[in-house]
Parts: structure tokens; sequence; C-alpha cells
């Protein structure tokens, strides 16, 4: 194989992990109270994990408490908690009417099935359910526009509650490692280096 050959097999393998590295990243997953499919509940209580999954179908026991935090005092609860960083909202009044969820530790909420509450308590609708399967877990979830009219409440608690995707039986709660850069770039640089072994066997 002529050096021309060889450094044009060695290029090509290295594009697609290249490409890998400069694919541009997901966007922030943006939640409205008028979002089309968001459940309500008037239940002015905290959702416990069997209502949750009555509201939105999901088999009994296959949803956990991942992530919760409470506006006064930043109270966090669940599996995930450390790994997320939360900031409300604020509107002159002092009540919070949106927030920002952004992924901040070395694990990650685990979403094959998660559902997103944000609560109120004393107002109706009292909460709003979101249908968060899917998210990454790493994405920033922005919440805005919640009881803007401060006679109709604030935001007072948020919760994301999940499972393991296969139907109830595995519980929920789940939380999985982030990848260290350092894994991701040694596995795009085996990829290149395997393609290149390849190419070089073929030709």
């Amino acid at each position: 194989m002529s050096l021309k050959n060889t450094n044009r097999t060695l290029l090509c393998s290295l594009m697609f992990p290249a490409a890998l590295l400069l694919a541009p990243q997901a966007q922030a997953l943006d939640l409205t109270p008028d979002l089309a499919g968001a459940w309500t509940s008037l239940d002015t209580d905290a959702l416990q994990a069997d209502e949750v999954e009555s509201l939105v179908g999901a088999p009994s026991g296959s949803l956990g408490l991942a992530y919760k935090v409470d506006v006064e005092g930043g109270a966090e609860d669940g599996t995930a908690t450390g790994f997320y960083d939360t900031t409300f909202t604020f509107e002159t009044t002092g009540d919070a009417t949106g927030a920002t969820i952004t992924q901040s530790g070395m694990s990650i909420i685990d979403c094959p099935s998660c559902y997103l509450v944000v609560k109120d308590g004393n107002h109706q609708p009292a909460q709003y359910l979101f249908d968060i399967s899917g998210w990454n877990g790493t994405d920033d979830i922005n919440l805005s526009g919640f009881w803007q009219d401060p006679a109709q409440g604030a935001i007072s608690h948020i919760a994301i509650w999940n499972g393991d995707g296969n139907g109830g039986g595995g519980g929920g709660g789940g939380v999985v490692p982030i990848p260290e850069a350092e894994t991701y770039a040694m596995m795009l640089a085996g990829l290149g280096l395997i393609g290149f072994v390849v190419r070089r066997r073929r030709a």
C-alpha cells in the first residue's frame, strides 16, 4: 500500500470520531404550563409514586423519586441529590414562576421513563406533570410561565420521577454514571484505529 493510500485511509478512519466530537449538542428542554400533553392535578398534597403512576398510566411500582427540590430552603431529595442544581426564577413579589435544572455531578438521571412534576399546591391546577421520557439527563430543563399571576400561586417544588422502562418490576429512581471526557476520547481513538486496521487488511 502506498504512503498516499495509507494517509487517505488514516484520514477516513479518523473522520467519523472527529465528526462525533464536533457534532452539535442537544438543546435545552423547555416546559411551560400550556404545553400540549401535560397532565394537571387538583391534589394540593405532594404526589407520591402511585399517584404519578396512576396519572400517567405507568405500571404500579415502576416509578421512584430521582430528584426533588423545594423553593424555600432549596432542600433536595431523591437518588440524584447532589447531581443537579436548580435555579428558580422569581417575580417581583418573590414568587417563583420558573426554574432551570442543570446537571452538575458525576451521575445523571436514567430516563427511559421520566416524569417531571411542578407543584404549587394552593391553587388550581395545583400541579403540572410532564412526560420527559428520553431526556438525556444532561441537557438543561427550563421551566417558565407557571402561576404568573401572584394571586394564582407560585412554584413550591419540582420533582422528577423515573422508572426502568421495562414495564415495572425494576423500580425507579435510577441514576447512571457519566463517562468522563477521556473515556470518550479513548473510545473514539480506538474506533479510528480499528477502522484503519480493517481498511489496511482489505487493501
